[in-house]
């Protein structure tokens, strides 16, 4: 078996690394465009996280202070069926097998 090639630290040449700054949007600006879309937090709200993501309904300047509201009963009133929902599939769906089960 050959052995490898020796490598010598003075037959190549140096490789240069050179710092270049870029121009990049800082991540607190990126949140906030995201928070100002209206169409992106109406869908965060009813299909991701319900109630939980009320503060940033109202962080976002996409939105007047009276659509705010509105938005806030309306989420409030889809987070109720959402969990009415749940309440119902476990009731009898999940429950009925479990109360005939022998532990």
């Amino acid at each position: 078996m050959a052995s490898p090639p020796e490598i010598l630290p003075d037959s190549e040449e140096p490789i240069l690394a050179e710092a270049v700054e870029r121009p990049s949007v800082p991540l607190r600006k990126k949140l906030r465009e995201l928070a100002d879309s209206p169409w992106l937090v109406l869908g965060m709200l009813f299909f991701v996280t319900l109630f939980l993501g009320l503060p940033v309904l109202w962080a976002s300047r996409g939105f007047r202070p009276w659509s705010k509201v509105l938005w806030t009963v309306l989420v409030l009133v889809w987070t109720g069926i959402v969990f009415w929902l749940f309440y119902a599939l476990m009731l009898y769906v999940v429950y009925p097998p479990l109360k005939d089960f022998r532990w």
